[in-house]
């Protein structure tokens, strides 16, 4: 059987042997990009194999001088780090040096080809061209926000409904928070995510004050803070691929997945660490409406006016445009200066709003355009900070 141990391994040395381009980006497994000739050269390896019995030894693994420091895996892990005994012995990730069927080497070369032919995703953010150039890509889910009537209505072939009432949920009197893990992966696993999906989340963004984004934003952040590592938007949402002359359909589709979520703190903010973050050098960035953060207005279910004192302005006005879309880099960080954020890309930043819902497309922008490294979101945000009386709120303009 042909398992993904055994084709990362000869993927890894066909990288050495027969031409075969790594590329990674940020700290994302290295994914394979093979060019023409890098195919043309595992086809030619294919033939050969086919042709004659291979020890496998001989062929994938070479010799000693590739443990240890040798090349890693494309999983990007050192090749010491998988159940390998010696090389030269009995056995090189479960197979046995032994001479193999030719027919089993030509699927596991095959097999390979196939795999490399998977492309990741370009960024945070994907165009309606990429998505349809790969929308037949074997690990790729798209995942449609919207709600099940839209859904009915038409939406992106292959795509599955995934309404974002579902992503949020009253915790402790708090509505709009991220669901207890268990129910949260449970829900993933119902709309067919796997811990190695691709993922595209879409959703209507021509709505005003950037509410539709923040539904493609926030399941963004959801899925990293679940410990999902490959997710992207859908650049210009459900109209932009309308506008691309995208196809539509009403076909249903389901799938069930098998993700296993691991929780990462370093991106989610508890009530306590806001707490504790007053009046140090942590940076509250307020991701409200200008006149919100003020205390001219306040949502209804918002019990007082104002903001975490200290809190910088970063309105979604600033980051989001009147089509929906998020303003041109170089905007968002002109205005990232005028708001007053730190030259020190590594500086603890924690952005808010009233629900958590503008709040992760002011953490989406400071993270994946501003390329900022140390940034939470809090997800009960001003309807949980101003619950408690005890917590301080200010009104009036912000330094």
């Amino acid at each position: 059987m042909v398992t993904p141990d055994t084709r990362h391994t000869f993927l890894s040395h066909a990288t050495h042997r027969w031409g075969l381009s790594a590329r990674k980006r940020n700290d994302r497994p290295a994914t394979c990009l093979p060019s023409s000739l890098a195919v043309t050269n595992l086809v030619t390896a294919v033939t050969t194999l086919v042709m004659q019995p291979v020890d496998v030894t001989q062929k994938i693994v070479g010799n000693s001088k590739w443990c240890g420091d040798g090349p890693s895996l494309a999983s990007g892990l050192p090749l010491q780090s998988y159940p390998v005994t010696t090389l030269g012995g009995m056995n090189v990730m479960g197979i046995k040096k032994s001479m193999l069927h030719r027919k089993v080497l030509a699927a596991l070369c095959l097999s390979v080809i196939s795999g490399a032919a998977m492309a990741a995703l370009p960024g945070p953010m994907v165009s309606a061209h990429w998505l349809k150039t790969h929308s037949q890509d074997k690990r790729l889910v798209i995942l449609d926000l919207r709600s099940p009537k839209a859904y009915a209505a038409g939406h992106i072939p292959g795509a599955i409904s995934a309404p974002y009432f579902h992503w949020r949920m009253m915790i402790r009197g708090v509505n709009r928070m991220l669901p207890p893990i268990p129910v949260i992966q449970a829900y993933l696993r119902s709309v067919g995510v796997n811990n190695n999906s691709e993922v595209v989340v879409y959703n209507d963004i021509a709505t005003p004050m950037g509410l539709g984004l923040g539904g493609e934003t926030r399941a963004f952040w959801t899925l990293k803070v679940l410990g999902h590592n490959s997710e992207a938007i859908l650049n210009g949402g459900f109209e932009g691929w309308q506008k691309s002359h995208g196809a539509l359909t009403r076909t249903v589709r389901r799938a069930h997945g098998d993700f296993t979520a691991h929780y990462q703190p370093q991106i989610y903010a508890t009530l306590q660490q806001v707490r504790a973050d007053l009046h140090t050098h942590v940076v509250l960035v307020d991701n409200r409406p200008m006149h919100q953060i003020v205390g001219l207005t306040k949502a209804p279910f918002v019990a007082r006016y104002g903001h975490i004192p200290g809190a910088v302005p970063y309105p979604v006005t600033w980051m989001v445009g009147r089509n929906g879309n998020l303003l041109p880099k170089a905007k968002l960080e002109a205005l990232a200066r005028v708001a007053g954020f730190p030259e020190n890309h590594n500086a603890p930043m924690v952005t808010y709003c009233n629900t958590g819902h503008w709040a992760s497309i002011g953490w989406f922008v400071v993270t994946q355009e501003l390329g900022y490294k140390n940034v939470r979101l809090y997800d009960g945000s001003m309807t949980q900070w101003a619950y408690h009386h005890g917590d301080p709120v200010a009104v009036g303009f912000v330094n």
